[in-house]
């Protein structure tokens, strides 16, 4: 899979070179979007990593570090954290990851759960002003998962504080929350609920539906959804932060990942009752890990699947 892997990105590479799409100017000209258009993702990976080797950035991913070192004009620093990049570079490193997410989310349609949305219209039909009053739902409702287990009926209901309209699929929210209901004879009884806000120097936090599952991963006839969500920051995914989250027989189980541009920049902590879990849902969640690093929406520290697989509570470059 590596040796794949690296003749992708190689074949990639050599075709937009062929092109003479490169970033030898992308420190000093603002990208012309019109020309990626017809540019796969795995292209515009390469370019966007091209702005960083061209300021000497040593890349801990090995696929990178080999393409990049036969070009004369790479010339790797001793230290990635001296080096700084200009107005122009970080808006580029912008439209770059801006075009990646749009792709990513063409790709992606949301097919990982059995259990589909409500639609609008039966959202709007079920939480009713009053009922969502009662509740305790004030957030705009995004998303809402109904599903059924040997325990019972539920909704999973995803909401999002709006600042701003979304901008070509991007959201502008300042918090998210979620509440899991139990449905008995007409009682709503709240099982979980999460909480959390963007942080200064983030510009949104919102729900990743495409990685969210509501499934009954263990066959013990329980369904334990595994709700995941995110943020981005200036250099939107790739300086974000990611939280996963599992609700297992009532006992919340968290993974937390920082991103970063630099090598010292980026970690995540795995709970300890992580690794108590039934195989196939540690299997499921390292999956969407995986997923996320494909699609551009996480840096994860190298060597990090070795790590877990060791047990580790937490995991840098380190």
């Amino acid at each position: 899979m590596k040796f794949y892997c690296y003749v992708m990105l190689f074949v990639a590479f050599s075709i937009y070179a062929q092109n003479r799409l490169d970033c030898s100017k992308c420190s000093s000209e603002i990208i012309d979007e019109a020309k990626l258009n017809n540019e796969d993702i795995a292209s515009l990976k390469l370019l966007k990593n091209e702005i960083y080797a061209r300021k000497g950035y040593v890349f801990s991913n090995a696929e990178y570090a080999t393409i990049f070192k036969k070009y004369s004009w790479y010339k790797p620093v001793n230290d990635n954290k001296s080096i700084v990049f200009s107005d122009i570079e970080v808006k580029n490193i912008a439209i770059l990851g801006q075009r990646i997410s749009e792709i990513s989310e063409y790709l992606n349609n949301e097919n990982n759960s059995k259990y589909k949305t409500l639609s609008e219209e039966k959202v709007n039909q079920i939480f009713t002003k009053e009922k969502r009053k009662e509740l305790g739902v004030n957030f705009v409702i995004w998303k809402v998962y109904e599903y059924k287990d040997k325990t019972g009926s539920y909704y999973l209901v995803l909401t999002e504080d709006k600042y701003k309209e979304s901008v070509k699929g991007n959201n502008f929210n300042n918090a998210v929350k979620a509440f899991n209901f139990k449905i008995e004879n007409d009682r709503w009884t709240k099982t979980f609920e999460i909480n959390d806000f963007k942080e200064s120097h983030e510009d949104s936090i919102w729900f990743w539906s495409r990685y969210i599952y509501v499934e009954d991963f263990d066959q013990d006839g329980i369904i334990d959804p595994i709700v995941i969500y995110g943020t981005s920051g200036l250099n939107l995914y790739s300086d974000g932060r990611i939280k996963i989250l599992l609700y297992y027989k009532g006992k919340k189980i968290g993974i937390r990942i920082q991103n970063g541009i630099l090598d010292d920049e980026r970690n995540f902590s795995v709970d300890a009752d992580f690794y108590a879990l039934p195989k196939k849902i540690q299997d499921k969640i390292v999956e969407q890990m995986n997923l996320m690093v494909g699609n551009n929406h996480s840096i994860l520290p190298y060597g990090w699947q070795k790590k877990m697989a060791k047990k580790m509570t937490f995991i840098s470059e380190q």
